[in-house]
């Protein structure tokens, strides 16, 4: 009994004596901002010295165009010409280019996961499967005008904006109520008898983004006869409509989470808005935004910092400025972005093994 005693010890001080891995680096955050007015992205490393970087990817870009942010390496925009380009967010390259179909006009969209997207195809009434590393598209019917898609309890829940073209060239107004389509995350298929949840309100639903509780909010942002916005909750379980609020002005627009209880949401006319998921209520309405001059756009980082989008001026060539705050609202500071920016995501990149980067 005794020698065994000895042999244990022997192996513990073995043992104790191994070399420890080295902690990894913490992952980098990127800030991927649409910039319409020069067909391209602004790209900036959050915490990492330098300006943000303009990224040319097309000639034109619509004014509306949103960047899909992955978990991984990628980043999806809509390039023009009915095409998407695949970017790879540490080289800051097109790695490819991807035709999306005649009259796709192709809107929001998330990653399912590292190696699958999905992308609305609002003019299409359909949803793109992209393997963003093979390019492999496959296209599935949605509902109308489907403009905006995110993933909740392993469903996705797609945005039918259900529109008609009005005033302008470009323009668009409600043709009826909007709605959501419920989809298998991996094949696009729509699930079961509660595959539609309609929408309360003035339509042309155009944003969506879920929660820190898990509930998908969708942002309504009206036009024509009724231009004002309203905030709808929906229960990804049960696939219920759970609460509609108003007062966010006129035409709100992009919204996005923090990892409390705030949804974020923009407006070029009343600045940065709040509305709390714990109390269910709007904090910051109408009248109440943060002032961010022509808000356009809205990220959240991994510390919870906003990143507020003013967008400048798209027909004089004034930059865009991206406006970080504090979670507590506090403001730290802003940067220049490129001309007419737009819509913002934030896509976070997971350190490499010690051993891979030798």
């Amino acid at each position: 009994m005794r020698r065994y005693g000895h042999r244990v010890l022997a192996l513990l001080a073995v043992a104790g004596c191994a070399e420890t891995t080295a902690p990894l680096p913490p992952p980098a955050e990127y800030l991927v901002v649409a910039a319409p007015g020069a067909g391209g992205l602004s790209i900036t490393g959050l915490g990492q010295a330098g300006l943000p970087f303009l990224l040319l990817i097309g000639p034109r870009m619509p004014l509306d165009a949103r960047p899909i942010a992955s978990r991984g390496l990628v980043a999806i925009a809509y390039a023009g010409g009915d095409s998407l380009a695949v970017v790879d967010l540490v080289t800051r390259t097109v790695t490819l280019r991807l035709g999306a179909g005649s009259g796709a006009g192709a809107l929001g969209g998330t990653f399912a996961n590292d190696s699958l997207a999905w992308v609305a195809l609002s003019g299409r009434d359909a949803i793109l499967r992209v393997n963003p590393a093979t390019g492999d598209t496959t296209t599935v019917g949605a509902g109308k005008n489907p403009v905006d898609i995110v993933q909740a309890r392993g469903r996705l829940f797609v945005v039918n904006a259900n529109v008609a073209p009005c005033g302008p060239p470009g323009a668009s107004c409600p043709a009826g109520p909007s709605w959501v389509t419920v989809h298998d995350a991996v094949t696009g298929a729509r699930l079961g008898d509660l595959d539609s949840i309609p929408l309360p309100g003035p339509g042309n639903a155009r944003y969506a983004v879920v929660g820190a509780d898990g509930r998908v909010y969708v942002m309504s942002v009206g036009g024509g006869n009724d231009p004002f916005g309203r905030l709808t909750i929906i229960d990804p379980v049960n696939r219920i409509e759970a609460g509609s609020f108003g007062g966010l002005g006129e035409q709100p627009g992009q919204i996005a989470a923090d990892r409390g209880e705030r949804i974020l949401i923009t407006s070029r006319t009343e600045g940065l808005m709040e509305f709390n998921t714990r109390i269910r209520a709007v904090v910051r309405g109408a009248g109440a935004g943060i002032p961010v001059l022509a808000n356009a756009g809205v990220a959240i980082s991994g510390n919870n910092h906003i990143y507020a989008i003013e967008a400048g001026t798209c027909t004089t060539g004034t930059a865009g400025r991206a406006r970080e705050f504090r979670p507590d609202l506090t403001e730290v500071g802003a940067f220049t972005l490129g001309d007419c920016a737009g819509a913002a995501a934030t896509a976070v990149i997971p350190s490499e093994p010690v051993a891979a980067l030798r």
